[in-house]
């Protein structure tokens, strides 16, 4: 027991963290990139979609917490067509000046859309949040588009502002 209060004093006295980022940081956002990965409802629901990537070579979902400085505290996935799937290649701080889709809510909607409270066939989604982008290729993908909104109380988080 004593080696168990000097290893925890040791780790505290030199100012290590189990800090978990903050909702929506570059760091969560790196983090839900690798999540992504894992997800089969995106990497293959979404591997269609992920084709249509342009020039670029790769399509932007970029997504804000209204609460917590808005579009200046921005990030953003780059989602790239690979082996026949949908692969997040970049979470982080938001980069380009032309997303595919944009996303923000308040904390309190977020949340909601997190923990998967979506009203009556979807139909919720859209009230609960400002989104920009093609809403007829969102429709097309409404369940990887739940499972994006799921996946993103699946990575430990604060709910500080970043």
């Amino acid at each position: 027991m004593k080696r168990v209060g000097a290893v925890l004093f040791v780790l505290f006295s030199f100012g290590y963290s189990f800090a978990v980022p903050k909702f929506m940081d570059p760091e969560y956002t790196k983090e839900f990139c690798d999540l992504w990965n894992k997800t089969p409802t995106l990497t293959d629901g979404l591997s269609k979609w992920s084709k249509k990537a342009g020039k670029k070579g790769y399509r932007i979902i970029r997504f804000y917490r209204q609460d917590c400085g808005g579009e200046e505290k921005a990030v953003e996935v780059h989602i790239a067509p690979k082996d026949g799937k949908a692969v997040c290649i970049y979470g982080g701080k938001a980069t380009d000046q032309s997303p595919d889709f944009l996303m923000f809510a308040t904390d309190k909607n977020w949340k909601s859309l997190a923990e998967g409270e979506f009203g009556f066939l979807g139909m919720g989604i859209m009230s609960k949040m400002t989104f920009e982008g093609s809403k007829w290729e969102a429709m097309n993908n409404m369940g990887p588009f739940k499972a994006f909104l799921l996946n993103l109380n699946k990575v430990p988080h604060s709910m500080e502002c970043p």
